[in-house]
């Protein structure tokens, strides 16, 4: 048990972390409220979990290939929280924007280019389940967490509902940073002096592996958004559309759970599986377009869920097959700039579109066409090295 505890702890980090992006639905129309701007708006906020990262992720990766992964995770999880603290007592859209700005850089502090980097080394010969464990965290956040803020902001209002979560996130960050993420960078063995290979840029691999997971990562990032304003307006409640999250992070976990089991065995398969998950992902996404009933929604976001979950693992792991293990905090963040173009414009066309066609109909037909063109990007990878 105690072998797998580091795993554990980043579990818990990217539930913490990136698994916050799933509640973010919940807060657009009530920020749209009360700062008197359109959807468009505040779907903007997304685009710095892509910005921010893009232009601070190479130098964390390398930083994380070098340095304590324990106090980079620290300062990360003490910025974020302490971001979104600020967020609750904003008294303008433009000062909400900086504390979100902060709680971007926090969150790559102790993200998935950290967070995955740790594991890839900490486990060699068993990426596959190590970065699929971590990854149920989200699933985990998933499942939970959209009841919880759903009843918190009935009975409190967006204000305290968000201050009450951050603080006690903050201290279950710490505590579990501190007790299970080993104070060193977790590097086995010889590591190239940690240097970015000098033919990186030229290598296929490299640009197909960030577009097609840019791709694939940015329809979760557009569909968690989605969802909470979605299902209202079909005709749902606040608290049903939780749980309707819920469910997707049921998915998520399934799918997590698969890449797990399968992934280290069927390690020279990689381009396929993840092109798998992303049409499972894209056919969730279809069914949902056609969904008549509670009965049809929830087989179709257990879908969406069971793809995109089993995807998230997907990015260090290709990485680990066609990488060498010492620079992957430094390769994967390198590709972080891969995720703008389709990051810029994702969330604020989605609330776009929202606003003036009254629904999200025509946005999710374009993300499923979106994950198909990333599935046969992906199947376009070059044959794996001896490594894999």
């Amino acid at each position: 048990m105690r072998h797998w505890l580091p795993a554990l702890s980043a579990l818990v980090c990217l539930g913490l972390g990136v698994g916050l992006l799933g509640i973010y639905g919940f807060f657009v129309e009530p920020l749209s409220r009360e700062f008197g701007v359109g959807v468009a708006i505040i779907n903007i906020g997304p685009v710095a979990l892509l910005l921010v990262p893009a232009f601070t992720a190479p130098i964390i990766g390398k930083l994380a290939d070098r340095i304590s992964i324990r106090r980079i995770a620290l300062a990360g999880v003490s910025c974020s929280m302490l971001c979104l603290c600020f967020i609750s007592v904003a008294p303008s859209l433009w000062m909400a924007g900086l504390g979100f700005i902060g709680f971007a850089l926090g969150l790559t502090l102790y993200g998935p280019v950290v967070i995955n980097g740790l594991l890839v080394k900490v486990y060699p010969g068993n990426e596959a389940r190590a970065l699929a464990l971590a990854a149920m965290g989200i699933s985990f956040a998933g499942m939970l967490l959209p009841p919880l803020v759903g009843g918190l902001m009935i009975e409190l209002g967006w204000r305290l509902a968000l201050l009450y979560l951050s603080l006690a996130l903050m201290l279950t960050l710490w505590l579990v940073i501190w007790g299970g993420i080993p104070p060193t960078t977790g590097i086995a063995g010889p590591t190239k002096k940690g240097e970015l290979e000098p033919s990186i840029y030229r290598r296929p691999a490299f640009w197909i592996i960030g577009l097609s997971v840019a791709m694939g990562l940015n329809v979760s990032l557009v569909v968690s958004i989605c969802y909470p304003p979605h299902f209202v307006n079909i005709g749902y409640t606040v608290a049903e559309a939780g749980l309707f999250l819920a469910m997707g992070g049921l998915g998520g976990l399934v799918g997590k759970a698969g890449i797990a089991w399968l992934g280290d065995a069927g390690r020279g398969y990689a381009p396929w599986i993840a092109a798998a998950l992303l049409l499972v992902q894209m056919g969730g996404i279809l069914l949902l377009l056609v969904a008549n009933g509670a009965a049809a929604i929830y087989p179709a976001v257990f879908m969406v869920g069971c793809g995109a979950g089993g995807f998230i693992p997907m990015h260090p792991y290709l990485n680990s097959r066609y990488f060498d293990a010492a620079n992957i905090g430094h390769v994967t963040g390198a590709q972080a700039p891969l995720f703008l173009p389709f990051g810029l414009v994702g969330a604020p066309l989605a609330g776009l579109a929202y606003d003036n066609l009254g629904n999200y109909q025509l946005v999710l037909q374009c993300l499923a066409l979106v994950l198909f063109l990333a599935a046969c990007l992906v199947l376009a990878l070059p044959r794996q090295s001896a490594r894999a």
